[in-house]
């Protein structure tokens, strides 16, 4: 088949599962054509037979000056001219605003079909907002087939955004032969203050440290303050425990501050967005995800085939992944001390991280590995196009 995909090329989960969705059809001998505003940033490194990136044009002129080019209908257009040019069978929206709106208005002029795939807060925060609300839950109706990545999504635009027709459920998914385990991985990291910092200085972490990792965009419910709150905690219990942050967004100078006023300079390093996370994951001794609020977190996926062992909270569809005490540590509740608690418990126990690490592999290379889910989409795409 030869596929459309219009997508948010930044780093994000929606993109990052967009992109490599798109580069594992390739791989089976689709033709892929990601129509978006800029390369996607999970394409910087590495070039796929069948895939081709269709940029969407930006016409500055003075009477957007106020508002902004009308992005939607420029991608409309371009989605058209590649259909046209390319011949696709069909589109797949990723993240229904504002891309739903694009491939159904692209559907009404050419007739080209489109497949939606909910991600997360476009169902349960920004969807539901009454700017959004009607075309969202219009375009979502009128879809030729809708898919989200949990069930607790899909219950969500059933009860919240009042949508009647069927969604199909289709789990994020994880290359299990990229993000393994290796051995031998260290790691180099600066002062976590900013006016501590000195250039070409860095820290090369050791092995008898207590490395904990967490990885998000900053945004509120990621929670990246409250995480530095609860690393006070830990470092009471474990002095020389270093907590890990990469990536990067809105929170960032609080995180900052937040690290100063707690006297954590030595004990909290922030990387920035990294392309090399296989290698940050397979250093650390822990992930943390203090979330509330996740349709299907990539990053537990990443870290869970990486076979380290995570501690996270009962956010969203995360409890479809994790299965408490089972595949990792899920916390009852979102207090702080319920969380750093879960954490000392498990730097305490070598054996329990172990046990977790392998059981978490297991649990992605048995549901959620790119074998097994990349062919429930074909199965998707291949009944929109048979209509």
């Amino acid at each position: 088949m030869r596929i459309g995909v219009n997508l948010y090329p930044t780093v994000g989960g929606s993109g990052y599962l967009a992109t490599r969705l798109g580069q594992e059809l390739a791989r089976r001998g689709h033709i892929i054509h990601f129509i978006t505003y800029q390369r996607p940033f999970s394409l910087m490194w590495e070039q796929t037979t069948g895939v081709y990136v269709d940029l969407v044009d930006s016409i500055d002129y003075p009477l957007f000056k106020a508002t902004g080019p009308p992005y939607t209908m420029a991608l409309t257009s371009k989605i058209i001219k590649v259909a046209t040019d390319s011949k696709l069978d069909l589109l797949h929206a990723h993240y229904a605003i504002p891309h739903a709106m694009a491939a159904y208005m692209a559907r009404e002029i050419s007739g080209i079909p489109y497949v939606l795939t909910l991600h997360g807060s476009d169902v349960h925060t920004l969807g539901q907002d009454p700017a959004y609300r009607p075309v969202v839950k219009h375009t979502i109706e009128r879809a030729d087939a809708v898919t989200a990545v949990s069930e607790f999504l899909k219950k969500k635009a059933h009860e919240e955004l009042g949508i009647e027709r069927e969604i199909q459920v289709i789990p994020n998914f994880i290359d299990t032969s990229t993000f393994r385990h290796l051995n031998g991985v260290r790691l180099f990291v600066e002062s976590g203050c900013v006016g501590l910092r000195k250039a070409d200085e860095a820290v090369e972490l050791q092995p008898e440290e207590k490395i904990l990792l967490h990885a998000s965009n900053f945004r509120e419910v990621k929670r990246v303050v409250d995480l530095v709150e609860i690393m006070r905690i830990v470092a009471d219990h474990f002095p020389k425990a270093r907590l890990i942050i990469a990536g990067d967004g809105p929170s960032r100078i609080e995180v900052e501050r937040k690290i100063e006023a707690l006297d954590l300079c030595n004990n909290v390093h922030l990387l920035g967005v990294k392309s090399n996370m296989q290698e940050i994951m397979c250093s650390a001794d822990l992930f943390l995800l203090n979330s509330t609020l996740e349709g299907m977190p990539l990053v537990l996926l990443e870290a869970m085939s990486c076979s380290l062992p995570v501690v996270t909270t009962p956010a969203g569809g995360i409890p479809e992944l994790v299965r408490p005490g089972k595949d990792g540590v899920v916390t009852k509740g979102f207090g702080q001390e319920e969380y750093a608690q879960a954490i000392i418990e498990m730097l305490e126990n070598d054996e329990k991280r172990k046990n977790l690490g392998k059981a978490g592999r297991k649990r992605v290379e048995e549901s959620f590995s790119a074998k097994q889910i990349v062919k429930m989409y074909e199965k998707v795409f291949e009944e929109v196009v048979s209509k």
